[in-house]
């Protein structure tokens, strides 16, 4: 309990208040150290799969991580989709896993495994701590994992001793340690570029990025995920992804890409032929097509003040030109029917929206371009359908502010469990239902007979009764013009045809291919 106390107390001094907690008995000295800190707030749920979604989500929308407390055995192992996502979109995470002590483990003790290194290769750093540690060592060691924690993922791994629970907790008297990152560019950056274009991947903060683009005249190609969108500005080419293929006027001859991975495929196929610069903070390599010439570790402010080249201001005016015929075209045939990309392109964009993975996040990427565009969030480290309900509550959490979850309903069934911490906040959840995986109606399996038996996973379910067994009020639209009257708590599922929401894309991207003065 000492111990377990010491563990928590370090968090909260290094700014870690929030702690997710699993029902557990070996995790019961962090579980109690936590309940009873007065600066500590406490999250319950009983799977541990969607606690720990619901701590990625927490780390996505506050920037901060938060501490998920589970028992021991496979109770760690659940943690593990969640901590790889964590890992792969540099989010702050913390878990503090119970243990059995050392004289327990490798003797078939019950609920004993081996979890010193369960998370090695998705985690950034890991402990395994000894009962032997003293104050001032366990205080440190707490310390630099909230430190590292800033990168993505740790783990410290607590081994306790019986007695478990002791009905009195004494919280001694610590000192945070102050850790910081230098910033690595210094010196200016010049290049000869007249030409260049900015890939502006998913960051916190994109308004650096948009000034430079601004400075240079230079257009910037921005993922949904960058946040550009919620600063709308001439430089941002808004539908590049249908305007890639159909480039033929003159090549960048540079391209600068700050922050990670694109939703757009369009990107990594483009055959710019131009010399590629990748700048971020994170060590970790983006750049699956192995075309890049120039890896920069920095700070992105920091190097966007620094970063000189030339301007062409005939150079941005052909990408305008060419983004505004396409504008004009996806307007023209963008009616009925009523489909999944209809819905998003006209969802209310006044509170924070987390899209959930296969085509949802898609088609929010190519249609949702609000007026007024909110923070939008989603799982694209490493692309699951899992855990997306309880990452969508963990957002609101640390947002404090109603959100807006669209989902597919096989992201949907995958986390049905976590219904249970919609209740918790204010979340409207969008299910979009079109009675399987409609994103393999566009790849090349649904040419096989076999698309609804091992991919599709074609099913006739609704969510109705999903919705009234933990008591979330529901409503169902079949129409555009159907008023959506449920409050920011609800389940709102729209049922939607699967191969008229293939047919729908497939016209507007032949729509636009027909626009020939595009290519010139």
């Amino acid at each position: 309990m000492t111990q377990a106390a010491w563990i928590i107390d370090q968090l909260i001094l290094q700014g870690v208040t929030t702690f997710c907690i699993a029902p557990g008995s070996r995790s019961i000295p962090l579980a109690l150290a936590a309940a009873e800190h007065p600066k500590a707030e406490i999250v319950t749920h009983f799977d541990e799969r969607g606690l720990g979604f619901y701590a990625l989500g927490f780390g996505k929308g506050s920037g901060k991580p938060a501490a998920v407390i589970v028992t021991s055995g496979t109770a760690v192992a659940n943690l593990l989709p969640a901590t790889m996502e964590a890992f792969h979109s540099h989010t702050p995470l913390i878990l503090l896993t119970a243990d059995r002590p050392h004289e327990l483990r490798d003797c078939g003790a019950n609920q004993t495994a081996d979890q010193t290194k369960i998370f090695t290769g998705a985690v950034q750093w890991q402990q395994d701590l000894s009962p032997h540690l003293n104050e001032k060592a366990m205080r440190s060691i707490t310390a630099q994992a909230v430190f590292q924690s800033r990168q993505g993922p740790v783990h410290l791994n607590c081994p306790f001793q019986e007695p478990l629970y002791t009905p009195v907790i004494s919280f001694s008297k610590g000192e945070p340690v102050q850790f910081s990152f230098p910033k690595l560019v210094s010196a200016p950056f010049r290049h000869s570029a007249r030409r260049g274009v900015i890939l502006l991947g998913p960051l916190q903060d994109p308004l650096p990025v948009l000034a430079l683009a601004k400075r240079l005249q230079w257009p910037v190609f921005a993922d949904l995920l960058s946040q550009a969108r919620r600063t709308p500005s001439p430089e941002q080419i808004t539908h590049f992804d249908f305007l890639l293929p159909l480039w033929k006027q003159e090549k960048p001859d540079l391209i600068l890409h700050f922050g990670g991975r694109f939703i757009a495929k369009n990107i990594a196929s483009w055959e710019s032929g131009a010399p590629l610069i990748h700048v971020s903070p994170y060590s970790t390599l983006q750049d699956p097509e192995r075309r890049l010439t120039t890896r920069i570790l920095s700070d992105i402010d920091s190097f966007c003040e620094r970063f000189e080249a030339q301007t062409d201001p005939h150079w941005l005016q052909s990408w305008q030109s060419a983004n505004e015929q396409v504008h004009t075209t996806l307007i023209t045939h963008f009616a009925s029917p009523f489909t999944e990309s209809h819905a998003i392109k006209d969802l209310p964009a006044d509170r924070p929206i987390f899209f959930g993975n296969s085509m949802p996040i898609r088609h929010a990427d190519r249609f949702f371009f609000p007026d007024h565009c909110p923070q939008i969030f989603a799982n694209r480290g490493l692309s699951g359908i899992d855990g997306n309900i309880a990452t969508a509550a963990g957002i609101a959490h640390a947002l404090q502010s109603p959100l807006i979850a669209f989902l597919g309903d096989q992201t949907t069934l995958h986390d049905l469990n976590s219904l249970a911490l919609l209740k918790k906040h204010q979340i409207l959840l969008i299910i979009s239902n079109n009675f399987g995986g409609g994103i393999f109606d566009h790849l090349p399996i649904a040419k096989s007979p076999h698309l609804n038996t091992i991919c599709a996973a074609a099913h006739d379910w609704t969510f109705e009764e999903a919705a009234k067994m933990f008591k979330i009020p529901y409503l169902r639209l079949t129409t555009l013009n159907q008023p959506c009257i449920l409050p920011f708590l609800g389940i709102c599922e729209i049922l939607s045809d699967r191969v008229a929401n293939k047919e729908a894309s497939d016209l507007l991207l032949r729509s636009v291919s027909k626009d020939h003065s595009l290519a010139t």
